[in-house]
């Protein structure tokens, strides 16, 4: 994807939706350690440790403090599943 892309992005609980949108860039705290996903990003599903997800839109971060879950990215859309 070109430059300046978006991301389709939607942080997930078990009983509500934490944050749905678009975005420029998602950190997740993966299991592996920190890992950020931009637009044109590889495919890559992986589990998070506890820690923070920040979600970067419109010149702002909102940010997720999760005990764990998971991210699955594919095609600029992002999903994370926190426990």
């Amino acid at each position: 994807m070109a430059a300046g892309g978006k991301l389709t992005v939607e942080v997930v609980a078990p009983d509500r939706v934490l944050w749905s949108g678009e975005a420029s860039g998602v950190s997740v705290p993966a299991a592996e350690g920190e890992m950020g996903l931009l637009p044109g990003h590889e495919s890559v599903l992986a589990l998070l440790r506890p820690g923070t997800v920040r979600v970067h839109a419109n010149g702002e971060s909102s940010r997720f403090d999760v005990p764990g879950g998971f991210v699955s990215f594919d095609s600029d859309r992002v999903t994370v599943v926190v426990d």
